[in-house]
């Protein structure tokens, strides 16, 4: 049997700790990319933007953002779970994060056990709008209406699996009424009917709704979110007449799974204290979004959750994988 000394293993370990902890505290050494799964231009796009500009003059460091959109999110998400979990390459997660194992087959990745939530950042809350030729004053008129004349209410959604279209599932799940869902490739398109009269409502997040409510082109009936929205509180929460309804976009950062914890940590103070600061937390207000820092366990905790939801509601709707 051949004699190992404990003290050269003891050592080992040491140097080999000593390297890994070497590695991390040299963190970052080279340009992080974030990975908006995206187009360029859009929401998404925007306030990652804005918070890699701010998150690379914190950490003197050059952040790139590349935008790789497609197959619901699954082509730039995918390219995430499979990079190096070394802390360069990580990913805008929004609610279709969770969502897209639930409609399509063969999925690429699992948004749970292939990845690591860094931060949440901000909360992007829907609001309910219909066109204001139709009596609904309220959203106690909506309800009662559907109640009264079933699969009569159309609404647009930028697909099933989109804040959107998950919105309005649930709207009518907690309701009780039956409606139509009217899929568009774009939010945007389906604003247009929205606006035309095609459809009767629509969930949205407020930036592109409220110039329209402004000019009495739409009515907004209420907000989907938990609380009522800083820049708008004139407006009231959907939970006020159909208590426990909340369906809100948010946008967080992911890490594939593996990438060391102090790395995590260390971009988690750092995003947070971006979210803190007064001016950053204006803009976010400013753009319709509510700001949120939160820790690390927290953010992933609240991952699971909204997973296990999605699948709860995805699966009363017969959806036939594509």
């Amino acid at each position: 049997m051949r004699f190992v000394n404990p003290l050269k293993v003891l050592l080992l370990g040491f140097w080999m700790f000593v390297g890994i902890v070497h590695a991390q505290s040299d963190y970052p050494k080279k340009p992080i990319t974030i990975i908006v799964p995206y187009a360029v231009g859009g929401g998404a796009d925007q306030v990652a933007r804005s918070i890699g500009q701010q998150l690379s003059l914190r950490i003197k460091q050059t952040v790139i953002i590349e935008n790789r959109g497609g197959g619901s999110n699954t082509i730039g998400m995918n390219f995430v779970a499979k990079a190096a979990p070394d802390g360069y390459t990580l990913g805008l997660a929004t609610p279709t994060f969770l969502m897209t194992p639930s409609i399509i087959k063969n999925h690429p990745y699992d948004p749970i056990g292939d990845f690591t939530g860094i931060a949440l950042f901000a909360d992007a809350p829907l609001v309910l709008a219909v066109n204001p030729k139709l009596p609904f004053k309220n959203i106690k008129d909506l309800v009662d209406y559907g109640k009264a004349h079933p699969n009569e209410l159309n609404w647009a959604s930028g697909g099933t699996a989109s804040t959107q279209g998950l919105a309005g599932i649930l709207f009518g799940m907690t309701a009780g009424i039956q409606t139509t869902q009217v899929q568009y490739k774009g939010s945007s398109q389906g604003l247009n009917d929205l606006l035309g009269g095609s459809v009767q409502f629509m969930f949205n997040p407020m930036p592109s709704i409220i110039q329209h409510e402004r000019s009495g082109k739409l009515r907004i009936l209420g907000v989907a979110g938990s609380e009522k929205m800083t820049k708008y509180p004139e407006f009231p929460l959907i939970s006020d007449t159909l208590p426990g309804f909340h369906a809100s976009g948010w946008f967080g950062f992911v890490a594939p799974k593996g990438t060391p914890v102090a790395i995590l940590d260390m971009l988690n103070k750092e995003i947070n204290e971006i979210v803190k600061d007064p001016t950053n937390r204006s803009r976010l207000i400013e753009e319709g979004l509510e700001p949120r820092s939160i820790t690390r366990d927290a953010f992933n905790k609240l991952l699971q959750n909204e997973f296990v939801k999605y699948q709860k509601i995805l699966s009363t709707q017969n959806i036939v994988k594509e």
